[in-house]
């Protein structure tokens, strides 16, 4: 059983909201005659609300995951993929649909070499070993990347052999291939295609004057690439200043983000957008009503602006309303929004710069939306705020 508390926003640009929910209880879980558990440890001073989700010692460890607006996705070392939250549209992958989210993991069916993972709104993909694509779940925008219904079970993506990475945004995904080139597919009301194409695709089309691109990322609906040398470039909902071109129009094809210095990656959230730099450093642009760019102020910015305080940064995840880091070391600090407790931080206060999250030990990797996730060292997964 999940208790949940739903809450949600509708952002002005359109935009989904990322709607989630609380889960507390003790949960004992078998996936595929595997043990699994689950626990809800009680939120104490600074400590986070949290559940965490292991393996034993004998199965495979979570090596990669991905927040949604209220499923999350996560791949075992060994390529399976298990996933977890909402599962009306088949999102999950597992061969169902449900009205309430199941208790706790599930497997996804036919998936045995996942390299990257990604979810959107309704609709999850993984990056296979062989540079193909599969997705499932919702696909009334096409954001499958084909002309096929609503699925729950992985299909492939036609036309991809390459790809390195996938990434989802609300209604749409798009994937970076070997060759620095970048496919999108789905709903484009805003341009996140970044091909000046139709209102929505339902098969991956090239984005114009990207081939060079190291990293990709997609947001609710907009997108951004780190191109080779460290320029990034941005397309799709404009409106907060996301696309990081200096105004807030938006953009059917790639605009340089202006004044930003070199950066090696890049992560697009909600209506924000947030890159680390070459040296460790921050900078982040795009909506800022409840401080998710981490510069101290309330102020949406068209511009990227430097976030107080983190000067050794390897990896940044933007997500609805606030933003976190991971930290050479492994250590997280967060900031923005804390309605649900997203911070880590126990008070639900939000915060206009990085506080650092205690109680967790080292981490390798981090998703937000309106939640942390993060993977620990020893390959287990640690959540907080209003998870699914």
């Amino acid at each position: 059983m999940i208790r949940r508390h739903d809450r949600s926003r509708t952002l002005r640009d359109g935009s989904f909201p990322f709607k989630v929910g609380l889960q507390r209880p003790i949960l004992l879980l078998f996936i595929g005659g595997i043990l699994f558990w689950g626990s809800v440890l009680p939120s104490s001073g600074r400590k986070p609300e949290e559940y965490e989700l292991g393996a034993s010692s004998d199965s495979p460890k979570f090596i990669a995951l991905a927040a949604g607006k209220n499923h999350v996705c996560a791949i075992r070392s060994g390529g399976t993929v298990l996933c977890w939250g909402d599962n009306t549209m088949g999102q999950l992958g597992n061969g169902k649909e449900s009205d309430t989210p199941p208790a706790g993991l599930v497997q996804v069916l036919d998936i045995s070499s996942a390299t990257t993972v990604a979810v959107g709104e309704d609709h999850s993909c993984v990056t296979l070993d062989q540079g193909r694509i599969s997705c499932w779940g919702s696909n009334r925008f096409g954001q499958l990347g084909d002309a096929t219904p609503d699925t729950n079970r992985p299909i492939p993506v036609p036309g991809i052999t390459q790809a390195v990475k996938v990434t989802s945004g609300a209604f749409f995904s798009c994937a970076l291939l070997r060759n620095g080139g970048v496919v999108c597919w789905g709903f484009n009301k805003s341009g996140q295609l970044g091909n000046k194409s139709e209102p929505q695709s339902e098969h991956p089309a090239q984005v114009p004057g990207i081939s060079d691109a190291i990293d990709l990322s997609a947001g609710a609906a907009h997108a951004c690439a780190v191109i080779r040398g460290g320029g990034v470039r941005c397309w799709g909902s404009n409106l907060y200043g996301q696309i990081g071109n200096g105004t807030r129009q938006d953009s059917s094809e790639p605009v340089s983000v202006v004044d930003l210095p070199p950066a090696k990656t890049v992560s697009a959230g909600a209506s924000h957008s947030c890159a680390v730099l070459v040296g460790g450093r921050v900078a982040c642009w795009g909506h800022n009503e409840t401080g998710q760019l981490g510069n101290g102020t309330r102020i949406d910015s068209p511009k990227p602006v430097v976030v107080d305080g983190i000067a050794s940064a390897v990896a940044i995840s933007a997500g609805e309303f606030h933003t976190c880091a991971l930290r050479k070391g492994g250590r997280v600090r967060c900031w923005g929004s804390n309605d649900h407790g997203e911070l880590g931080t126990g008070p639900r206060s939000g915060s206009l710069r990085p506080l650092r999250v205690e109680g967790i030990p080292s981490v390798s990797a981090i998703a937000t939306s309106g939640y942390t996730s993060v993977i620990l060292q020893n390959g287990t997964i640690k959540t907080w705020g209003a998870a699914p």
